[in-house]
């Protein structure tokens, strides 16, 4: 039973059972903002609808996101749940038609009564399947979640049932489980090997040979935030929870919950695809966030303080060189953004913004050219007819690399 649709949200699942109406819904949404509660919490805590029904829900959508029913019959099943006050697994059985859902989901139950899950892909049962936990630890874990709001993982890191490392563990395979990488039964069996073996799910999988990590140099968002020291471990494990359970963004879910702001988002995100191009190292790239989340510094002014590689190929350029070949600067004003920044070749880039020669566009694009013919992506002449292009157009370098038609040997954007 599948589904090609994406993964319904909570509140339109309510809705579309009949058990909320969608002006009362953007209420509760707007009450959620203000107080960073889950929507479910606040639809409890207002009395909307009562916590066996949100149970409930929660564990339709699972269903739905996993494949295990499709949306028809899980929306079905949801209303007769709650007009009759039975289990969802005793609903399925009535509204789907041949095998009853425990014969086609063995096991489904973590226990008995009304607080049975159906197994899915969710923390909790994904931990209890792999021994990490109990099935009574994941109940209290549970019942303190719907008292206290907290994300399931943090409390039970805050009750020392659960390592810091293995919940990091359990929510990679979370992610790889999403993004359809590996089946539940891999997870299970990877997260076992990282708990005996006490090394990251992602090594446990692929020496089993079921998972390959990528050949380019990346750094997820979160680590570079981390190796930024602009939020902290527990930090990131608690928004990447809220990630998987809200289904947005994990940068998105920090912008929200005020551990970044928008502008150090959008900054992290173009050096994560700068370490991806090749263009930056990891190091690099969380030196550049620091300063523009502690320094207030733009992109283009935090990767001109940068400077350039010590020893560095003789077929790189300076970046003065490769906007007086584009034509976009001349020699005078080199000479004189170098008299301003003290000889620091490092700041020359911030010195021509700073007397208005150029904009900070086109110094960022002439830094990303700098990395990228240092690197070996892009050759000295197509730096120089990509920065010309810019300069006459004012489109962006993404934009001109676009329309020249070149395919950069990264794969990927620059």
């Amino acid at each position: 039973m599948t589904t090609d649709t994406k993964s319904i949200k909570l509140g339109e699942l309510l809705i579309k059972a009949g058990l909320l109406k969608s002006n009362l819904l953007k209420k509760m949404v707007q009450m959620g903002n203000e107080t960073a509660l889950p929507i479910g919490r606040v639809l409890i805590m207002s009395k909307t609808i009562s916590e066996d029904v949100l149970r409930a829900a929660v564990q339709a959508q699972a269903m739905i996101r996993d494949h295990l029913v499709d949306e028809v019959a899980a929306v079905e099943a949801l209303r007769l749940s709650a007009a009759e006050g039975i289990s969802l697994d005793d609903a399925l059985e009535r509204v789907l038609p041949g095998p009853s859902v425990k014969a086609v989901l063995p096991g489904s139950s973590i226990s008995g009564g009304p607080r049975a899950h159906t197994s899915t892909a969710r923390l909790g049962e994904l931990l209890v399947a792999a021994e990490l936990i109990s099935k009574e630890d994941l109940e209290d874990a549970l019942r303190t979640r719907d008292e206290t709001g907290l994300p399931l993982g943090r409390i039970l890191v805050l009750t020392r049932l659960l390592s810091e490392e293995l919940l990091s563990a359990a929510l990679t395979a979370q992610v790889l489980l999403r993004d359809s990488k590996i089946t539940r039964e891999q997870a299970v069996e990877g997260l076992r090997s990282a708990r005996k073996r006490r090394v990251t799910i992602e090594v446990a999988l692929a020496d089993q040979g079921l998972f390959k990590p990528p050949v380019k140099q990346s750094i997820r968002l979160g680590d570079l935030l981390v190796l930024a020291e602009l939020i902290m471990e527990n930090d990131l494990m608690t928004a990447l929870e809220l990630s998987l359970v809200r289904q947005l963004p994990v940068g998105r879910i920090m912008q929200q919950t005020g551990l970044i702001s928008q502008p150090v988002l959008e900054s992290a995100l173009q050096l994560q695809e700068m370490v991806a191009s090749g263009s930056l190292n990891s190091l690099q790239a969380a030196q550049a966030l620091r300063q523009v989340a502690i320094q207030r510094y733009s992109l283009p002014q935090a990767l001109a303080e940068l400077g350039t590689k010590e020893g560095e190929p003789k077929g790189s350029a300076k970046l003065g060189d490769i906007l007086k070949a584009a034509g976009v600067v001349t020699e005078k004003d080199i000479k004189r953004a170098v008299e301003l920044s003290t000889k620091n070749s490092a700041l020359v880039g911030k010195m021509l913004v700073a007397a208005g020669t150029i904009d900070e566009q086109m110094l960022y694009a002439a830094l990303r050219c700098q990395f990228l013919v240092r690197d070996g992506f892009l050759e000295i002449e197509q730096a120089v007819i990509a920065l010309k292009r810019c300069q006459q157009t004012g489109k962006t370098l993404d934009e001109v690399i676009r329309e020249l038609g070149w395919t950069l040997s990264t794969g990927i954007k620059i």
